[in-house]
């Protein structure tokens, strides 16, 4: 019973632990996000693509 008296101030507790939890984890991201873009890529190659197909006549085009 003593549980149903007290059930805003635990679920007023559970908000502020969870907003917390949720500001501490996206700041750990921004650090991995900003350690990220300070890496710099060496050697790898770009990927090209190669697109194959025919022409459309003047006639067909729109615009």
């Amino acid at each position: 019973m003593n549980v149903l008296k007290h059930m805003e101030s635990l679920f007023l507790v559970a908000a502020l632990v969870v907003g917390v939890s949720t500001y501490a984890s996206a700041e750990s991201y921004k650090a991995q996000v900003r350690a990220d873009a300070m890496v710099s890529v060496g050697s790898e190659k770009m990927a090209v693509v190669k697109v194959v197909g025919k022409r459309l006549p003047a006639a067909t085009k729109f615009g």
